[in-house]
């Protein structure tokens, strides 16, 4: 009976296997319970409950219902977890949208932050100017502009006889990536960036030149008075404008220093007056002698007058009144134009530079400018009022003469006992030698007052070939001692020497002054530096009036060629004793073959 109602529901059933002994095996078993056992069980309960007159069609329909509801809930859970997923991932999506937001928030903030500061910072008067300054200048400006590369250069002219010879650009800082630009040159003439550097162009040579005009800041003019002539047109305060090219691609005058990419150009002109001239430090300091001379005066008017009065000189009530105060003239120096240029690109990046970004660009390099001749000016004044402290060179001038005989008593008995045991024609080269010593120990004690010259912004040609000359006996080469393209000397390429006095009196110290050298380069010969070290008949007077400090260098120096040349006068001394002593044997001479006096040292030649 239960077979055909199983035939008539279709669900023939397989016979289960059964062991030989006719019980199912365990793994079938198991199989059945894992699969099945559950279901099957629920489904009879609810049968047994229901006690349904078709029991064979009632479960299977169970069966089916039980699939159906199952499949339903899977796929709504699948649904579910779908959803979950897209949920997460349109969260994850705003999370990185708003991480993007704070990360471009937080960088705007910090470049506004670092624009701002260095603004701040160069607009305070009490700011002195770094030359660590002009690397911030490119960081900070490639950062606001977005460029891919920022350069800055300074208008040179070039020496006759030199490459080049004309006005060229030198370009002295570059951005990161960007360094092989401070090794290049912009000849006059070449590419559109010396139009930045033209004073005052003419309104139709704008577009030619690819300058731009940005939006004045110069107050309007004032309307005339009827009847009146119209007042003359003011110039603008500065006369330079900038270079600006939105698609390099589209000037044929537009030079490359690699290959041609798309981007966009701008040069913006940095001009200053700077005061490190010759003419500024005399104007200086003729200002700060009079002014000093003057309070002195009024200084003494007065002791005068206040001694008088407790004299009893006058009747009382008739004492002389103080003198009134004399208003102080303002320093006036004469600056030197200086002309420098910001250069920013985006080559590869086929985008340009807005007006917004380049207005911002524009008041950062005024600012410094402005920054650069104030603490020019300020550097230069402090400079005389140290050189004309009378007190503080007598000061320096008594610690020197201390040092001197504290030297002389700790070496006096080493020189006699050497002296005693030196043969006579050594003894002038032992003499110096002594001199040397002595010169190089008191300015290695006193090695602050040569130091002190580190804040000096000017000095005299005489005082720069002193320092040449110091720089090539130590074995510094013309690299070192002399500015790029130059054969003129310049102080802030040879400061370094005084910023660190002792590594240079270590390096003369150690030298070799006696015996022979060869292979020496044209500027450590003798012949070559012996002209540099004391020109214009400068001698230790002469550099005292400069400073006691620089008097201790040039001391060194003199002292260190003296000794060098007492070495080759003996030596050719004896040479010529044995020149002699050969002629003399004539055809009999024997002994070795003597060379030539300059092939035994190039200090000879």
């Amino acid at each position: 009976k239960n077979l055909l109602a199983q035939e008539r529901a279709g669900l023939r059933l397989s016979p289960v296997p059964k062991s030989p002994s006719g019980i199912m095996d365990a793994g079938s078993t198991t199989y059945l319970e894992e699969n099945i056992g559950g279901v099957l069980a629920k489904a009879l309960a609810e049968m047994a409950v229901m006690k349904p007159k078709d029991g064979v069609h009632f479960l299977s329909k169970w069966l089916k219902d039980y699939s159906e509801h199952e499949e339903a809930k899977l796929v709504k859970e699948e649904e579910e977890k779908a959803l979950a997923d897209e949920r997460a991932l349109t969260k994850a999506k705003m999370d990185e949208k708003e991480k993007v937001r704070k990360q471009k928030l937080a960088e705007q903030e910090s470049l506004e932050s670092m624009y701002n500061g260095l603004l701040d910072k160069l607009s305070s008067t009490e700011t002195t100017f770094q030359e660590t300054f002009w690397q911030e200048l490119i960081d900070v400006s490639q950062t606001t502009s977005s460029a891919s590369a920022t350069y800055l250069g300074k208008e040179e002219q070039g020496e006759e006889g030199m490459d080049p010879s004309g006005k060229y650009i030198s370009y002295e800082y570059a951005s990161k990536g960007s360094e092989w630009m401070t090794e290049k040159v912009l000849l006059e003439g070449t590419g559109v960036t010396f139009g930045a550097l033209t004073e005052s162009p003419e309104d139709d040579k704008f577009v030619e030149m690819c300058l731009w005009k940005p939006p004045s800041v110069e107050p309007a003019p004032a309307e005339p008075v009827d009847g009146e002539e119209p007042p003359a047109e003011e110039k603008p305060s500065n006369p330079y404008y900038p270079v600006k090219v939105d698609c390099v691609t589209d000037v044929p005058a537009m030079h490359y220093f690699e290959m041609t990419r798309l981007g966009a150009y701008m040069a913006i002109p940095l001009t200053y007056m700077s005061y490190y001239t010759a003419e500024a430090y005399g104007e200086a300091k003729t200002y700060e002698e009079e002014k000093k001379a003057e309070a002195k005066r009024r200084a003494e008017e007065e002791a005068a007058r206040v001694a008088a009065i407790e004299a009893g000189e006058f009747a009382e009530g008739e004492e002389p009144p103080a003198p009134e105060p004399v208003e102080e003239k303002p320093l006036v120096m004469a600056g030197k134009l200086t002309k420098m240029v910001l250069c920013l690109d985006s080559l590869g990046t086929n985008t340009s530079f807005s007006e917004a970004k380049a207005m911002q660009i524009l008041e950062l390099v005024k600012a410094f400018g402005q920054c650069k001749s104030q603490t020019e000016f300020k550097e230069v004044d402090a400079q005389v009022l140290k050189v004309i402290d009378e007190d503080l060179k007598a000061n320096e001038e008594e610690q020197i003469a201390n040092t001197m005989t504290a030297i002389n008593e700790k070496m006096t008995e080493t020189i006699e006992r050497e002296e005693a045991e030196c043969p006579d024609e050594k003894k002038d080269v032992l003499q110096k030698k002594f001199a040397f010593m002595k010169a190089v120990e008191a300015a290695k004690e006193l090695a602050p007052l040569i130091e002190s010259m580190k804040t000096w912004v000017w000095v005299t040609p005489e005082v720069l070939s002193v320092f040449a000359a110091a720089a090539f006996i130590a074995g510094y080469s013309k690299e070192d001692v002399y500015p790029r393209r130059k054969t003129v000397l310049a102080w802030e390429k040879l400061r370094f020497l005084v910023e660190k006095p002792a590594d240079l009196l270590t390096k003369l110290e150690k030298l070799e002054y006696e015996g022979p050298k060869k292979g020496l380069k044209p500027e450590h010969k003798l012949a070559f530096i012996t002209p540099m070290s004391a020109p214009a008949e400068m001698d230790a007077e002469k550099a005292k009036e400069v400073c006691p400090g620089f008097m201790l260098m040039f001391n060194v120096i003199q002292a260190a060629l003296a000794y060098r040349n007492a070495d080759l006068e003996m030596r050719k001394a004896d040479w010529t004793n044995q020149m002699k002593a050969k002629e003399e044997a004539g055809e009999e001479y024997a002994g070795p073959e003597i060379p030539a006096l300059e092939e035994l040292d190039d200090d000879f030649a």
